[in-house]
């Protein structure tokens, strides 16, 4: 799944890693798994309807979204639908028209 979508790189899954990436990369892969569990949500909601015996139930209710959330990662992190790489592009623009970030200093309570 390698190639370019315009002038956005497409990588193959392997040679992207959450510990190896970018603040950049990581928010972007972060914002393509909860769009890939936008996606899942309403396939996830008729699920648990039949009265069968695995039917689901009120603690299966409880944790669908945590079940949505894992197979969404997941799912990114085996190439996911390829927005990573043009929210990166578009993260890297925005962030080279802002400039440096200020320095960010927690203030103490107890000013000299």
């Amino acid at each position: 799944m390698s190639g370019t979508i315009g002038s956005v790189p497409i990588l193959p899954p392997a040679t992207r890693t959450i510990a190896a990436a970018s603040k950049t990369d990581a928010t972007a892969q972060k914002f393509e798994a909860m769009a890939i569990a936008q996606f899942l949500k309403p396939i996830f909601q008729t699920m648990g309807k039949a009265d069968a015996p695995f039917g689901g139930g009120t603690v299966a209710r409880q944790f669908q979204p945590f079940l949505i959330d894992a197979i969404a990662k997941s799912m990114e992190a085996r190439g996911g639908l390829g927005l990573t790489p043009m929210i990166e592009t578009t993260l890297a623009g925005e962030q080279a028209k802002q400039g440096p970030a200020p320095a960010f200093r927690m203030s103490t309570g107890v000013e000299k």
